[in-house]
């Protein structure tokens, strides 16, 4: 990188344009991928079936860059949140409304590094609802749905 980190909309530029590759080279491999989150299942069936591949290294580096990228324009496109730059990190990341950050690129290499545990769907919901997949350490954003009612009456 030059000394000037890219802008967010550079950012958001960038990512976008790498998740529609990585969505036309995965259905030139048969897998079903769309921007409705009913399909983000298909991304931790991705990364079972490329790990069970056994890829080289490079070719590993090259799936969590596209499936990150995926994974975070899905959460942008579905959750209202934003591509952003973090400095900190030198990485792109997913930012809420309220300022919290994901970094969907980390996410998808520990579930091709570590397994299932790191679930990509339930990574999402997260960004979806605010609500912490039960089991997880992942902090609340959110009140649970009950509460939401609640305060409203």
């Amino acid at each position: 990188m030059s000394g000037k980190p890219p802008s967010d909309a550079e950012t958001a530029g960038h990512m976008r344009e790498l998740a529609d590759v990585f969505v036309a080279g995965a259905r030139a491999e048969g897998f079903a991928f769309d921007w409705d989150p009913a399909f983000i299942h298909h991304l931790d069936n991705y990364c079972a079936a490329f790990v069970a591949a056994r890829p080289a290294p490079e070719v590993v580096h090259s799936a969590i860059m596209g499936a990150g990228a995926y994974l975070g324009e899905m959460i942008v496109r579905n959750c209202g949140w934003s591509w952003v730059y973090c400095t900190d990190q030198r990485a792109a990341a997913v930012e809420s409304p309220e300022g919290l950050r994901g970094y969907p690129h980390n996410k998808v290499a520990k579930r091709i590094h570590e397994g299932s545990e790191h679930d990509l769907a339930a990574f999402f919901t997260y960004a979806r609802t605010g609500e912490a997949p039960h089991g997880t350490t992942a902090r609340t954003s959110k009140a649970p749905w009950w509460r939401r009612l609640r305060s409203r009456a």
